[in-house]
């Protein structure tokens, strides 16, 4: 490493907080120095296989090229990479969000300042996939590097809706509900921070999961709020989301959320298909009508739809009941918090996703090149987040963020209490149907009103299509118990065998 001068040591001080005069800065900087001298020894350290080769794949049989064909804009890059081997998904065509990383094939986070960037090594996720027979066949388009609902990428590219292509997909994850939508790929995976694999779906008619935190690896999956991050499906149909699931749960030893998450009371693993395959017949089932899900900022077409999904759910003899969660709306600030100092601190240290644990080196270079690279070409949408964050850290503290993280405990405990009784809460997904492109800018229109208290509280989560209002798809959420996930898939499946067309 580079030998730090005595000037460079006292601004270093200056930035950390660290009392550094010019008496001490000959003294110190000779140990720091020192100290330096001896972390040179790290980089014969090997931390990867000697193989140059993507893990589990010869690089020879992956390719990649720009869409000739996007009508919705939804492909960021189509790619061929072959399954490592046979099993539950054989034969199934996967788009990835191109937050996640898929060797040999470039990952530009939705971001003009990531162009050029190619990751030497999969995801976990991608690994587990291609393990059970699936073929990565599209990097899929995103908001820029996830941070936004929007579904306009930070280059200025719309992700348009296939069922209208003057509405949006919705974001961040737009690219894979729209390919999925539209028959580009047969599943595709997405991110979900504050909703955006359920935003997404529920605009395009398709069905998004949001797994319990952690129960999915992040290893690998370029960062945008580390302790509200998930990787999520996006399928067609319930099965199929149960499949990847199957294919990509359990902990991974380089990613800390997930070694977390198996450590805690109640952790459930598996046997997510077999549950899908026997769902609960619908008579049995007891569902909790969210109040707060529904009311003031929610349009009367879209209460419509839930209205009779609820009646219809009834008819079929599902008890039913009201449930409050008087704290629900605190999710917006709790949410908008903990994303801005995560963001801005992220951003500001030039890390990649370290703070979960990462393998691939060149992940966490890229990143920080392009974070010193920027400058101007980053969206004023994105930008603002990261300043919004930055004052946060530097004008208060930090303590809005400490306060956050004691408001989010208290929040998953009252959706904890509101779930003691029922099988899960029930309310509509988005707030009304697909914005027009040339609306969807505005900050005040809250994409995420429903869907962020589950990245908050890290419960799952999933959207299923519910019919249609004004000719645009309509979304029913459900949502259940942390790490009951075969469980709330089998009953989203037994609640879409009723609901009306």
């Amino acid at each position: 490493m580079r030998q730090l001068t005595e000037a460079e040591l006292v601004t270093l001080g200056d930035r950390f907080g660290i009392d550094v005069d010019a008496a001490r800065a000959a003294e110190l900087s000779e140990t720091v120095n020192t100290m330096l001298a001896e972390l040179d020894a790290l980089e014969a350290i090997p931390v990867v296989d000697d193989a140059p080769s993507p893990t589990g794949a010869d690089p020879g049989a992956r390719s990649w090229s720009d869409p000739d064909e996007n009508p919705h804009g939804a492909i960021a890059a189509d790619c061929s990479v072959p399954p490592s081997a046979t099993g539950t998904l054989d034969g199934t065509r996967v788009g990835v969000k191109d937050v996640i990383a898929v060797a040999g094939v470039p990952m530009r986070c939705g971001s003009a300042t990531m162009r050029g960037f190619v990751p030497a090594r999969d995801a976990t996720v991608i690994d587990r996939l291609r393990a059970a027979g699936a073929s990565i066949t599209a990097k899929t388009a995103c908001d820029e590097f996830a941070g936004s609902a929007r579904g306009t990428t930070g280059y200025g590219a719309p992700i348009t809706n296939p069922h209208d292509d003057d509405r949006t997909a919705g974001g961040s994850s737009g690219g894979s509900a729209a390919a999925v939508a539209a028959g580009r790929v047969d599943a595709a995976l997405g991110t979900d921070t504050g909703g955006s694999v359920r935003i997404p779906a529920s605009f395009c008619g398709v069905i998004g999961y949001k797994p319990t935190y952690g129960l999915v690896p992040l290893t690998g999956v370029v960062e945008n709020t580390y302790t509200q991050d998930h990787v999520g499906t996006v399928t067609d149909t319930i099965a199929d989301a149960a499949a990847l699931l199957g294919a990509m749960a359990g902990a991974d030893d380089a990613d800390s959320a997930s070694v977390a998450a198996a450590g805690r009371s109640g952790y459930r693993v598996g046997g997510y298909s077999d549950a899908v395959a026997s769902p609960p017949a619908p008579s049995t089932l007891r569902i909790g009508v969210l109040d707060e899900g529904m009311g003031e900022g929610v349009a009367d077409r879209v209460e419509g739809r839930t209205e009779a999904a609820v009646d219809a759910l009834s008819d079929a003899g599902a008890t039913i009941q009201s449930v409050s969660v008087d704290s629900f709306h605190d999710a917006r600030p709790i949410k908008n918090t903990l994303s801005f100092v995560e963001l801005a601190t992220h951003w500001r240290d030039g890390a990649a996703p370290y703070r979960r644990g990462g393998v691939d080196e060149t992940l966490q270079t890229g990143f920080a090149r392009a974070r010193a690279a920027a400058s101007g070409e980053l969206s004023d949408f994105y930008a603002s987040k990261l300043l919004a964050g930055a004052r946060i850290v530097e004008a208060h503290d930090g303590r809005p963020y400490v306060r956050a993280q004691a408001a989010r405990e208290r929040l998953r405990e009252a959706f904890e209490a509101a779930l003691d009784g029922v099988d899960v809460l029930l309310f509509p997904t988005m707030p009304d149907v697909a914005p027009p492109v040339d609306g969807v800018d505005g900050w005040a229109y809250d994409y995420a009103r429903n869907t962020r208290a589950a990245n908050v509280t890290r419960l799952p989560a999933v959207t299923v299509p519910n019919g249609t209002a004004s000719g645009l798809p309509v979304g029913l959420q459900l949502l259940g118990p942390a790490f009951r996930d075969a469980d709330l898939l089998a009953t989203a499946a037994a609640v879409t065998s009723v609901l009306p067309a």
